[in-house]
């Protein structure tokens, strides 16, 4: 049995022991710092089809505190918001805008153990801008691949739109008789000394296109006319029509007619001397008068351009009456010839007879004729043009 003295030293222990306080742990370390996202890529200069940048990651949360007894992790930082993408540029524009970067995703701080320290915030997501389209679709060309200039060029045949269609047209004013080469009177009777048109033609007309740009112009020419005899010029190889360049004459091997004055023989048309009886209303320029001023009375259908300058005209033969000119007669004519022509050039039509009468046709016809004013068979002369194609010239 123990003694009371022993007995007390035992509860004076016991009652020290019970009454000293307990040490705390040590406070718990923060949560590691969370990563914040990255802004997303924003879309560059781009074209059409560009895509937009990748959205950043989420930011990694940061770790729990290592807390002391009982504390609580901090709680993870919040990610960064990731940068919107930039929208992209439209078809041929410049490249959207750069995206905005990232907002700074803000970690919330870790609400504390009873020592532990919060996590520390997600860092922001970064400013960065995106590549421009070249890592996810490649950066796209301007405009749909279509160069401006080159979508608004027109059809080039529009420039030869004034053309199409177009007739020279020298109707009868008289019955003519039903004979071949029978003649009719070329202008109404108040009139028909006048030499005035339709008797004889001049007329302008504006090609379109662009200034400085030629055009390779296919032109069908068809009607019913009588022909004329050309010299000094070239004769088209395929049609044998239509002649370039040169002058109308009245001289062949066949016919010389040389020496010849004025209102003689085939010289029957001669300005100024015979104006009192053929007159023609207007000058006819040099590269369509004949060189030695003499008309023979058949129809000269000429065409001249400004640019490149050149002078055409319709209606060639060498055909020979047996006595001193072409022969009193009309032929179909239907032929396609290529010409160049400038654009914004000035073209001239003329047709000259000047004898007040000419050679009628009253029963051939031509097919698929434009000009709604041809009624066949045309009693008459014509010759209508067509455009069958419009090319630019190699090296416009």
């Amino acid at each position: 049995m123990s003694s009371p003295r022993v007995l007390f030293l035992v509860a004076a222990l016991c009652i020290a022991a019970c009454s000293a306080p307990v040490s705390t742990g040590a406070a718990g370390k923060g949560g590691a710092t969370g990563q914040g996202a990255t802004a997303g890529s924003a879309a560059g200069a781009g074209g059409a089809g560009a895509l937009a940048g990748r959205s950043g990651a989420a930011g990694v949360g940061g770790g729990a505190g290592t807390g002391g007894l009982g504390a609580v992790g901090g709680t993870a930082g919040g990610a960064g918001t990731a940068g919107g993408a930039g929208t992209a540029g439209g078809a041929g524009a410049v490249g959207g805008a750069t995206a905005a970067a990232g907002a700074n995703g803000g970690g919330g701080t870790g609400q504390a153990g009873a020592s532990g320290r919060g996590g520390g915030g997600g860092a922001a997501g970064s400013s960065a801008a995106g590549n421009g389209g070249a890592r996810d679709g490649g950066a796209g060309s301007g405009g749909a691949g279509v160069d401006a200039g080159d979508a608004g060029t027109a059809d080039p045949r529009l420039a030869a739109a004034v053309l199409d269609g177009f007739a020279l047209l020298k109707p009868c004013f008289s019955t003519p008789g039903s004979c071949a080469g029978c003649t009719c009177d070329e202008n109404p009777s108040n009139i028909l000394n006048s030499g005035v048109a339709p008797e004889n033609q001049h007329i302008s007309k504006q090609f379109g296109g662009d200034a400085g740009t030629v055009y390779n112009v296919k032109l069908r020419v068809v009607g019913v006319a009588e022909r004329y005899w050309y010299a000094g010029g070239t004769l088209d190889s395929t049609s044998k029509v239509f002649y370039t360049g040169g002058l109308p004459t009245i001289h062949s091997t066949q016919a010389p007619n040389n020496n010849l004055g004025a209102g003689q023989g085939a010289c029957k048309i001669h300005p100024p001397q015979t104006n009192g009886s053929y007159p023609i209303p207007f000058t006819v320029p040099p590269e369509v008068a004949p060189a030695d001023g003499c008309y023979n009375g058949f129809n000269i259908f000429a065409m001249t351009v400004s640019s490149p300058k050149q002078s055409f005209f319709l209606n060639d033969t060498t055909d020979f009456d047996g006595v001193d000119r072409q022969p009193h007669a009309v032929y179909k004519t239907d032929y396609t010839v290529t010409i160049p022509i400038a654009g914004q050039a000035t073209i001239d039509f003329y047709v000259i007879d000047g004898d007040h009468h000419q050679v009628a046709n009253t029963n051939m016809t031509v097919p698929n004729v434009k000009n709604t004013q041809i009624k066949q068979p045309y009693v008459g002369n014509f010759l209508e043009l067509e455009v069958v194609d419009v090319a630019l010239a190699p090296g416009r």
